[in-house]
């Protein structure tokens, strides 16, 4: 199933034609190699690494995004060659941990962020470009940083921010 994932770069070239279109390809896809998908993401793109350690590992919630060069891992190996190291493993096992991982309704990962094994994004959560999430990111917030820490409320970054802003005509 992990093979459809490879196809992921390809549908590039439809969000150029039209990008309700890309998103209905990609769902499919994510869809058919395990990814549970609620709704209608608003965008994920092509370049995101899906780690699927198990079928319905990872969640994808309604009108989400997901930016280029996201990573989501939903595995872990990193004790393994300590346990080897110091025999506290029968020849021939290995450790390993497993846990999900959700990306809540409304929520948005920036460019290069990188989500860890059962970590949790919730509903309407900002997760700044470049951040690695190693905790839970509660509904509402803003996170930021290596590892990502508490910035604001979406509230506060909000009326703080919005002047930034320009308005323009969604593509979908």
């Amino acid at each position: 199933m992990t093979a459809l994932l490879k196809l992921l770069p390809l549908t590039r070239v439809l969000n150029r034609w039209r990008q309700n279109v890309y998103m209905e390809v990609v769902s499919g896809l994510l869809r058919r190699a395990g990814v549970e998908i609620s709704g209608n993401p608003l965008w994920i793109a092509p370049s995101v690494h899906f780690d699927l350690a198990g079928q319905h590992s990872i969640s994808v919630g309604d009108r989400s995004v997901i930016s280029e060069h996201v990573t989501i891992l939903t595995h872990d190996y990193s004790l393994d060659r300590y346990a080897e190291k110091n025999a506290l493993l029968k020849p021939g096992e290995e450790l390993y941990r497993e846990a999900p991982v959700r990306i809540g309704n409304h929520a948005f990962l920036g460019i290069r962020v990188i989500l860890m094994p059962g970590v949790e994004v919730g509903e309407g959560a900002v997760v700044g470009a470049g951040s690695i999430v190693t905790k839970n990111v509660e509904p509402h917030t803003v996170v930021a940083g290596c590892p990502a820490r508490l910035i604001s409320t979406t509230d506060e970054y909000w009326e703080k921010n919005r002047s930034l802003f320009d308005v323009k005509q969604r593509r979908r």
